[in-house]
């Protein structure tokens, strides 16, 4: 009779748990769990609840304590995720649930950007699972995908295959299209996306939203990522005006709601602030030393990658220069050597930048040139192409160009860019190292895969001017040639080439019989005259204005020039406006037949008849005459007079009235 009534009781707790859970409210769902528990506290199912109650609550290490696969989940969650991946990978460790542990398998691998890995996983979690989460695993696929695609642009994998159900998967492969430099592309799937989610929001999350009392600014928040990303692509294409705009306005909302994006990810607010630190680079510093503080919080740290975190310990760095903080900046150049062992380029970097910011080039030197010792044995590899290529920036200022061809040859080896070639060209030419030059244009401008990029065509130009000026016209016309296939034929052209023939093949420039391939619709095989090509005689002398030409100040000087006509403007065609003119008024005295006075013209003061008048400004001044003895006066004495007495006054008459008649 007891067991029954155990376990009437225990189901009637159940059924209160349950509206708990559906309520979110996992504090008194706690004390219901620890009912039934304390009934049977060996009720599986009652302590994996007590496990999502207290996961819920975020109580991880308590929870840590009940099951391994939870254990391990809540070491993912404390950010432990080398230990909670260990514990998965041991090979004694068993559970119930091995799909779930493969999934969390997964997110570690990503969380510790082992994409390789990570993506295996997926792809077998996606072949073996058919239940509700199928969707959710596609979005953390194209994620992983995108992550690949950020270490190695040339991992390919066809993302039309993953369908575009929901806004999170086209955001996602808009990460993917910006991590092969597609920003264009990558702007139409981010506003997409934003789209997708506004509308769902409209008919499907507002009840969702509205039940979990969340408000506008949330929708709003979560908006924001979508809308990073996109001020990131402006930022790359060179629309830093509209790309500040959109960070602003995202730390704006992040001010007015006082929430961080969905809504504590500071991680989106350090990426956006530093962001608005590289547009503004030396300028504005007042605003970026705001910025740069909001970035560095410490929140963000376990949610941004690797890559980002460098690059904000990185952009600090170069902002400590800029505002000639530099006690701060060795400090924090010592945490970024510290956190970033592998980046060794980049802190010979700054410290070189340092250096060279304050004018001193030989200290710089100094600093790269001991980088350059350290891997003298090794060839330059590609992440290292910054540091040479600012020695020889530093190298070029010297005038030490040796040094300089030297350290661009070796690049030339490890990364055959056309603008590094350009400049060793530049160096054997300025050199005069003719033989070295033409090695160059045999080995790296005459390759195959040249043959097809049409950003070689300057350096072919340039290398035909040079054996053209050094009696080499056969090498001349390969170059020309290579130019015509990418470029097309036009009469500049065509004239070199008959130019460069004339010098070796007088028969065949005569003949102007040259094979030319046929591009689009022409026959490749086929012969065409180079003379068809060109402008007949006529056409250029048509074209030619000689008046212009003998006009001109040209190199002989102005003496040369042809005096012209002046020649009359052209008016307009209509009817001509006559002003009136107005009628002379002479003088009353004025006589035709005298003479007028030749200096009628010059000012007054420049005439013979011209009298200066006397200043009177100069009366009063100077010495008026000297000063004399006064002869001393003596008063006369006054003539007395007899006093008078007083005088009676009498009283004064009054005047009559005037009367009026009666």
């Amino acid at each position: 009779m007891p067991s029954n009534t155990n376990e009437s009781n225990i189901s009637g707790l159940f059924s209160e748990l349950k509206k708990l859970e559906n309520n979110g409210e996992y504090e008194q769902s706690m004390k219901i769990v620890s009912k039934i528990l304390h009934i049977k506290p060996d009720h599986r199912k009652a302590l994996h609840c007590k496990i999502v109650c207290l996961i819920q609550l975020n109580r991880f290490e308590e929870a840590g304590h009940h099951f391994k696969l939870e254990k391990c989940y809540c070491k993912y969650r404390l950010n432990n995720i080398e230990d909670a991946l260990r514990d998965l990978n041991e090979p004694n460790y068993k559970s119930d649930d091995e799909f779930g542990l493969n999934e969390l398998k997964a997110q570690a691998l990503y969380r510790l950007e082992n994409f390789n890995d990570c993506f295996s996983n997926y792809v077998d979690l996606i072949k073996n699972s058919h239940d509700f989460y199928e969707e959710e695993r596609y979005v953390n696929l194209t994620a992983v995908i995108a992550g690949l695609k950020s270490l190695d642009k040339n991992f390919q994998y066809e993302m039309e295959s993953i369908s575009d159900s929901t806004y999170e998967v086209i955001y996602n492969k808009a990460c993917t299209l910006i991590a092969s430099e597609h920003y264009s592309e990558a702007i139409k799937k981010l506003s997409e996306a934003e789209g997708i989610f506004s509308n769902a929001f409209e008919s499907i999350l507002l009840k969702f939203f509205e039940e979990d009392g969340c408000q506008e600014e949330e929708i709003e928040a979560e908006l924001a990522i979508i809308r990073a990303q996109n001020a990131y692509c402006q930022q790359k294409l060179d629309k830093n005006e509209m790309a500040l705009r959109n960070y602003n306005q995202i730390l704006k909302q992040k001010l007015i709601t006082n929430f961080y994006l969905r809504l504590s990810d500071p991680a989106l607010i350090s990426v956006v602030c530093n962001n608005i630190v590289a547009i503004h680079k030396d300028k504005n510093l007042f605003d970026s030393k705001k910025k740069i503080k909001m970035a560095l919080n410490e929140a963000s740290e376990t949610k941004l990658s690797v890559k980002q975190k460098r690059n904000l310990f990185y952009n600090y760095c170069l902002f400590l220069i800029s505002t000639n903080q530099f006690d701060q900046f060795h400090k924090y150049l010592e945490s970024f050597r510290t956190k970033f062992p592998d980046e060794v380029c980049d802190t010979y970097l700054i410290e070189a930048y340092r250096f060279y910011k304050e004018k001193n080039l030989s200290g710089a030197y100094e600093i790269l040139k001991r980088f350059t010792e350290i891997n003298e044995n090794s060839q330059p590899q590609s992440s290292e192409i910054e540091v040479y290529l600012f020695l020889v920036q530093l190298l070029l200022q010297q005038s030490k160009y040796e040094e300089c061809a030297e350290i661009l040859k070796n690049l030339c080896n490890v990364s055959p860019r056309l603008a590094i070639i350009s400049l060793l060209f530049q160096i054997y030419e300025k050199t005069s190292n003719h033989s070295a030059l033409e090695k160059l244009i045999d080995n790296f401008l005459m390759r195959k895969e040249n043959q097809s990029n049409p950003s070689v065509i300057p350096l072919l130009n340039e290398a035909a001017r040079f054996y053209q000026n050094h009696d080499k016209p056969k090498l001349a016309v390969q170059c020309l040639e290579k130019i015509v296939r990418l470029k097309g034929k036009t009469p500049k052209l065509i004239s070199l080439l008959i130019n460069s023939y004339s010098l070796f093949d007088p028969a065949k420039a005569k003949r102007f019989e040259v094979r030319i391939r046929k591009f689009k619709n022409k026959n490749k095989n086929s012969f065409k005259s180079l003379q068809a090509e060109l402008p007949s005689i006529e056409q250029i002398l048509n074209s030619v204005d000689i008046d212009q030409l003998e006009n001109k100040n040209w190199s002989l000087g102005i003496k040369y020039v042809k005096k012209s006509k002046d020649t009359p403007k052209t008016t307009t065609v209509g009817k001509k406006i006559v002003k009136r003119k107005r009628k002379k008024i002479l003088p009353k005295n004025y006589n035709p037949d005298a003479i007028p006075d030749p200096e009628r013209w010059l000012p007054k003061y420049e005439r013979s008849n011209y009298r200066k008048k006397k200043d009177k400004k100069a009366i009063g001044k100077g010495t008026q005459g000297a000063v004399g003895e006064v002869p001393e006066i003596k008063a006369s004495p006054k003539q007395i007079v007899a006093p008078v007495g007083p005088r009676q006054q009498r009283p004064t008459q009054k005047k009559k009235k005037k009367t009026g008649r009666k």
